[in-house]
């Protein structure tokens, strides 16, 4: 694995670790068990705790559900998690314009 390739996976990793801590704060702070929550949210409680773990990458969609099940933002939801990156993830190379 190149060294790009392997920094690219750090800076993926450090981003799903620190949601999963910014969710698990939320839910703390408005008493919900993981499974309550994933009722509350209508996700599976398994997705819930995967996120929370850092092992799953939610998609927009299920950022917006659980957002919405937590009465905040989903800028509010992420705020934060990529502090201490050095260097942001680059985006994939496109075509020619």
């Amino acid at each position: 694995m190149s060294r790009d390739a392997n920094r690219k996976l750090v800076s993926m990793q450090h981003i799903l670790e620190a949601l999963g801590k910014r969710m698990r704060q939320l839910r703390a702070k408005q008493g919900f068990s993981q499974e309550a929550f994933a009722d509350h949210c209508g996700l599976h409680r398994v997705a819930i705790g995967l996120i929370e773990q850092g092992k799953r990458v939610p998609s927009l969609r299920t950022l917006v559900i659980i957002a919405f099940g937590f009465k905040v933002s989903v800028a509010e939801l992420v705020e934060g998690v990529d502090k201490g990156l050095k260097h942001p993830p680059k985006p994939k190379p496109r075509g020619r314009l």
